[in-house]
């Protein structure tokens, strides 16, 4: 294990790893969040079709190539989304901004075919540097900036336990100072620290 010293999005990279792991030249693809075009090319390349999902009408972008950008809210995916026509989800620091999370992973069940995937990452409530202030200031109230939540590992099991989602993997991710002007970490959380990691991956399975 060493330590990196830069200001790469550690998390992102490993997702798209993971999502590359899934994806096919005939899969169609939904990004929830797709206000970022360089990463929605990212995830483009390797499909037949990618849809991406945009709340906020000034950040849609216009499509392009494969990509088909669609209005619309995680918590109402239903709406805008055929049933069982998703082949892999991916939403890339969304679901802490969502007020109905369980709402947002039940829609996302119900779009997904049998056998689709979602990628699902987010920072960890207690990272280390988050723990370490805290210690001296107390918990962060949430609402905060925009963030509705964030969520321990624990609440992640509870949270899909709730879900119509049954099988699940959640990989801890990055163990350090990552975030701001300062980026030194442990890409690889060693596992006697997985708590206080600083994003995790969620992987749902239908």
């Amino acid at each position: 294990m060493r330590i990196t010293f830069n200001n790469r999005n550690y998390d992102w990279e490993h997702l798209l790893d993971t999502y590359k792991k899934y994806v096919n030249e005939n899969s169609i693809v939904l990004e929830i969040g797709a206000s970022n075009i360089n990463k929605t090319k990212q995830l483009s390349k390797h499909c037949k079709r990618l849809i991406g999902v945009e709340i906020i009408p000034e950040r849609k972008p216009e499509n392009f190539d494969n990509v088909e950008y669609l209005l619309g809210d995680w918590q109402e995916l239903t709406k805008i989304v055929s049933l069982s026509s998703i082949d892999i989800a991916i939403a890339s620091h969304v679901i802490e901004h969502v007020r109905d999370d369980l709402k947002a992973l039940n829609e996302l069940y119900e779009v997904l075919k049998p056998g689709g995937v979602a990628i699902i990452n987010t920072p960890n409530r207690k990272r280390f540097v988050r723990a370490f202030i805290e210690f001296f200031t107390g918990e962060r109230k949430f609402p905060y900036w925009e963030h509705i939540r964030e969520y321990t590992e624990n609440e992640i099991k509870s949270l899909i336990d709730k879900s119509n989602f049954k099988k699940y993997n959640i990989v801890p991710l990055v163990f350090g100072i990552h975030g701001g002007k300062i980026f030194i970490y442990f890409k690889n959380c060693p596992k006697i620290l997985r708590k206080f990691a600083n994003f995790y991956e969620i992987q749902l399975f239908k």
